[in-house]
Order: C-alpha cells, then sequence, then structure tokens
C-alpha cells in the first residue's frame, strides 16, 4: 500500500517525473502521465531475485532514466550508485524484537537497513516514533531524517457494497474486524482470545483478513482453541476494491498488534467511519491521535473490555467514529506525497 499510494499522489502533483520499477505483477497502475512503469522480472522470480536485482542493478536502472535522486521504499539502497539517495524505514522490529520476523528475514535485513542508513542522503520515517526509535537504537541524527505519515483515501461504502462482502463470506451475524498479516507482530491470538471471552455475551461473528504470515499457525491453534471456532471467519486476503466495505460493515475494528511503524489499517477504519480499539504498541497512540479506544498490548482481558465498553455505548461509538473520520482527513497521502517530495528535494540539493 505504501508504495501504491505513495506513487499515485507524487503523479499527481505534476511537478516531476517519476520512474517506478516495479514487479511484474505488481498491482500498480498509475494513471499519471509523469509516472513511468519499468517492469523488473526478476523481481517476479523471488526474494533473492528481488534483492540481487535490488543491490547489483537498481543504481544503474536510476541512472540510465537520468534520475536526479533513488529512493529505496523498504529498507535497502544498491551497492553502488552516485545519486543522492532517500530510503524509507517503517520500523525498527527487526532490530529490537526479531522473535517476531523469520532468521533469514532478520539477518538480511539488518545488513541492508544499516548499509542503506549509512549511505542515505535523507531517511524517511513513516512516524515520529520511528524517528525517535531509529535516533535511540541506531544513533541516527535527527537532521538527516524527515517524518513522512502514511495515509489513505478510503471512504465509507455505500450498503450495497457491504452487503456484497458480507454475503462473499458468508456472513449472517454483524462482525467485529481484525485486520493485517497473519503473524506474530500482530498478536491475533490475543484478539481471538478477547473475542472468545466476549462470545456470550454478543451476537458478532470475528472476521480475521489478511494473507498469512510467518508464524501465522499460532493463529490456527488460537481458533482451535476459543471454544467458538464456528464464529471466526479467516477471510484471508481482501483486495483494495473491498476493503472500503469490509471497514464499514464492521461494528467494531480491533487491532491488537504489539508494535507498530505506523499501522495503516487504523486510519484506514477511521476513514470508513468505523470505531477503533487498537494498543499502545509503538506509534498507534501517535497515528490514533486521540481518536481510538487504546489498551496495553498482550493482555486478552484488557482488550475484551475495550471491545465490550465501545459495543455497549451507542455514544462511546459515536465518538469515536467522529473523531476518527477528523483524524483520517488528515493523513492523507497527498499529504505523505507532500513531505516526500520535500525530502526529494533536500536530498538533491545535498541537505
Amino acid at each position: 500500500m505504501y508504495v501504491d499510494g505513495l506513487l499515485r499522489a507524487l503523479g499527481e502533483r505534476g511537478d516531476f517525473t517519476l520512474h517506478a520499477f516495479l514487479a511484474p505483477r505488481a498491482p500498480i497502475a498509475p494513471a499519471a502521465a509523469r509516472v513511468r512503469v519499468h517492469r523488473v522480472r526478476a523481481a517476479g522470480r523471488g526474494r533473492l531475485a528481488r534483492m540481487g536485482w535490488t543491490q547489483t542493478y537498481a543504481g544503474l536502472a536510476a541512472a540510465r532514466v537520468r534520475a536526479r535522486v533513488l529512493h529505496g521504499v523498504h529498507y535497502e539502497l544498491p551497492l553502488a550508485s552516485r545519486l543522492p539517495q532517500v530510503v524509507t524505514i517503517h520500523d525498527l522490529t527487526m532490530v529490537t524484537h526479531p522473535e517476531w520476523h523469520e532468521t533469514s528475514k532478520v539477518t538480511w535485513f539488518r545488513w541492508a537497513m544499516t548499509r542503506s542508513l549509512r549511505h542515505a542522503t535523507r531517511v524517511l520515517c513513516v512516524s515520529a516514533t520511528t524517528a525517535r526509535d531509529l535516533e535511540r537504537v541506531l544513533d541516527v541524527a535527527p537532521d538527516r531524517v524527515d517524518v513522512t505519515p502514511l495515509g489513505t483515501d478510503l471512504a465509507p461504502a455505500g450498503p450495497g457494497a457491504v452487503d456484497a462482502v458480507r454475503a462473499g463470506l458468508g456472513l449472517r451475524r454483524p462482525y467485529l474486524l481484525g485486520l493485517g498479516t497473519l503473524e506474530p507482530r500482530k498478536d491475533l491470538p490475543t484478539l481471538i482470545a478477547a473475542f472468545a471471552r466476549l462470545a456470550r455475551e454478543i451476537p458478532h461473528d470475528l472476521v480475521l483478513a489478511g494473507l498469512a504470515g510467518w508464524g501465522s499457525g499460532a493463529v490456527a491453534e488460537a481458533v482451535a482453541a476459543s471454544g467458538v471456532p464456528e464464529r471466526v471467519r479467516l477471510a484471508g486476503y481482501v483486495p483494495q476494491a473491498d476493503k472500503a466495505a469490509l471497514f464499514t460493515g464492521a461494528d467494531v475494528f480491533v487491532y491488537p498488534s504489539r508494535y507498530e511503524g505506523f499501522g495503516l489499517p487504523v486510519i484506514e477504519a477511521m476513514a470508513c467511519g468505523t470505531p477503533v480499539v487498537t494498543t499502545t504498541g509503538g506509534s498507534l497512540p501517535e497515528v490514533a491521535g486521540g481518536a481510538a479506544a487504546l489498551v496495553e498490548p498482550g493482555d486478552p482481558a484488557l482488550l475484551a473490555g475495550a471491545v465490550r465498553r465501545v459495543l455497549s455505548d451507542a455514544d462511546t461509538r459515536a465518538l469515536l467514529a467522529g473523531r476518527g473520520r477528523a483524524r483520517a482527513a488528515e493523513l492523507t497521502w497527498a499529504r505523505c506525497a507532500d513531505l516526500t517530495a520535500a525530502a526529494y528535494r533536500r536530498a538533491a540539493a545535498g541537505r
């Protein structure tokens, strides 16, 4: 979503030409005339091929299109490039919490990130929380860092779209929603345990949407142990076209993540008018901006209590929904693009 949203918004600015090097099947087709998409066949051949191309050819590819700045959007920069370089750092969990990731991923990205931070002219962080972590954990000077929060362009879906998504998932009950990659950091087992505490009190199903990531077996185990497996729906990947309807149809969006560098689903839910319950993990209080119910991560009882309070009080739901829409309106891809373009100018000027 970061690359898609940023590319589209940068392309709409129209003040410079963008050259985007993407995998053959990357679901991005910017309409802006000033975006040039270059499909990289190696990037479609698996993780190792993509990493190899990034390290050995990305710098040459940028030079061939006469780029003025090279932007590594996900921790990595090429081994050789004479261009000013910008790198985006999303979070530092591969350094601070390696247990939440595959060992091979931790090994690679620790090396790649350390090297990128050494060579980047400007460092982009998706939240002020990540920027502070960079200074505290890796001693990156604040004057090299630009904070470029992510955004959303979602809006509430109409009743027909919501009904279609509900029918596609076979939902007959109202539902609570959790969305995100099924991996340890997202802590979906805590959400499942919280739902199990509430299941006898509420008529809802729990819908968990997202791709299965590393360690997703813990989610299946939690569902089996919940006592209400028939009321937990594993929806898998949800196409972008259906996301607004899925958020809009939920009575509450619950995001139990232990730590986020940003936490994009939180503002996506807010933009759709859905009350949000999330945690104090990482940047989530910063992103929520006082528009969500917050609890400490990792505690099913606390999470269940927060969801219970939101569901049982119409005034609280309305308050959170209204504050959430206002907060989401502050965090748009256009704003992210403006801040990113300013960082490009600083990099090109050597500042």
